[in-house]
């Protein structure tokens, strides 16, 4: 009979020492990075997305805070402060608006600052009410 000249090497031939040994098939390995490629493009529109929602919340806050800023100047210096368009602010960002309306009650009068700016290529809004003595 012939013999094999790895037959003397303990587990036989390299062919027989590998056959019950773990190992993974190539098909295995496709599937694994094909479901860890899968995961990764989910995290990433995860986290542009998450990205896209923090610059709203903070041009959000900023447009707060300059409504807060113009009702604040109805308060203490009267309401022809918010009575007008305001200029740009905030490096052309915003762009700020007053109204005074009466109201049916006597020496009321209903203001409202309306702050815009551009998100993308939508406008975005924020706007404070308030109901001041005249």
């Amino acid at each position: 009979m012939f013999s094999s000249p790895h037959s003397d090497l303990p587990g036989g031939s390299p062919r027989d020492r590998h056959r019950g040994e773990g190992g993974f098939t190539l098909l295995e390995v496709l599937a694994a990075l094909m479901v860890i490629t899968i995961g990764m493009i989910i995290l990433l529109q995860t986290d542009a997305l998450n990205t896209t929602r923090t610059l709203h919340a903070k041009r959000l806050m900023g447009a707060a805070d300059l409504a807060r800023e113009k009702m604040e100047g109805a308060f203490s210096r009267g309401l022809s402060a918010v009575s007008q368009d305001g200029a740009p602010e905030e490096e052309g960002l915003y762009t700020w608006s007053g109204t005074t309306t009466e109201t049916q009650f006597p020496g009321i009068s209903e203001v409202t600052v309306t702050v815009r700016w551009m998100e993308g290529s939508r406008e975005e809004s924020y706007s404070v009410v308030a109901y001041l003595p005249e």
